[in-house]
């Protein structure tokens, strides 16, 4: 686990939400059939709220036929908040990142939806809106085959 995560959980009101995130981030990966990295996503949005999954798609450019479907927070987090008899410190301090980011999020976003892209190699992004700004959150690939 970096050092900037580990700081992190004292909260340091100097950082922004945005290196808040990107320090819990740093390393965390999303377990399914390829762990894949989760990183922090400043998202261009500007428009009230989280865009639906039609805005979504243009904003990426993505075709308008690309399944997708949502996930509710808890959810997204299920794999990452699951703690299992055989870990080690390494393990343990992942599992502190995620459960710093579910509070983070959680905390500082409102309308938080979380959007998979594709089938097979799914893009999922987890977008809220914050106080002040555009739209930011998560963004990762789960493989499901």
């Amino acid at each position: 686990m970096t050092e900037t995560a580990i700081n992190l959980s004292q909260e340091d009101p100097n950082l922004s939400l945005g290196e808040q995130i990107t320090a819990l981030v740093a390393d965390l990966y999303y377990p399914s059939e390829s762990d894949e990295k989760i990183e922090f996503l400043d998202a261009p949005f500007a428009i009230e709220g989280t865009p639906d999954v039609a805005s979504l798609k243009m904003f990426l450019g993505i075709p308008p036929e690309v399944t997708t479907s949502e996930w509710d927070v808890e959810t997204f987090f299920k794999p990452l908040l699951k703690k299992e008899d055989w870990f080690g410190v390494e393990e343990l301090g992942w599992l502190k990142s995620a459960e710093d980011l579910h509070a983070l999020l959680t905390a500082n976003l409102t309308d938080i939806k979380i959007y998979r892209i594709g089938s097979i190699e799914i893009d999922v992004y987890l977008l809220g809106k914050p106080t002040e700004g555009n739209c930011v959150g998560v963004k990762t690939k789960v493989i499901e085959t």
